[in-house]
């Protein structure tokens, strides 16, 4: 039942940026945010973690396709951290916030809807292999995603996205 119901909810979310991604130029009312805008948001003093590759990001428009993307990566012996964030069309993006709050649990996993200071969030965390995820809408633009592996919960994660600015993220929306 939880795969089914996670397949549906991917399905969903890739439906969603199909559709974007299908949208005329001129439909979109938004200005796509330079990666270059985004790159302090991911450059963060994580306690105990030490940062593997400086902060980098791309902007790319062509035709209909227009995103910017910034990332960087942690590590804390043997735990990885990545952070990850998309304006994509500099658009908004609204599929977090239709999400209904859920929670699933199974033998191999969770996955629950929460959030993250102001903004709604889905956490995934896969037992075995100590892998989890944290995507957050940021004021329906922007995709946060903070992924941990070899962690034993989804903590690190949040201790992450909370040393994040992500009001100050949200009003890079306008």
């Amino acid at each position: 039942m939880g795969r089914l119901f996670k397949r549906g909810l991917l399905g969903l979310v890739i439906a969603g940026l199909a559709f974007w991604t299908m949208m005329p130029a001129a439909a979109l009312p938004g200005e796509l945010v330079n990666f270059k805008q985004l790159l302090p948001f991911v450059d963060l003093k994580l306690p105990g973690w030490e940062m593997e590759d400086k902060p980098s990001g791309t902007t790319m428009k062509h035709q209909h396709i227009q995103m910017s993307e910034a990332k960087t990566s942690y590590r804390a012996g043997d735990k990885t951290l990545n952070i990850v964030i998309l304006d994509f069309l500099g658009q908004t993006m609204p599929w977090l916030a239709m999400l209904p709050q859920m929670e699933m649990e199974s033998s191999e996993e969770y996955l629950r809807t929460t959030t993250v200071g102001d903004f709604k969030a889905l956490e995934n965390y896969k037992f075995k292999d100590k892998h989890g995820e944290l995507n957050i809408s940021v004021a329906d633009r922007f995709w946060v995603k903070v992924e941990g592996g070899g962690i034993d919960n989804t903590e690190p994660l949040k201790a992450a996205a909370q040393q994040m600015d992500l009001k100050k993220l949200a009003t890079l929306a306008k």
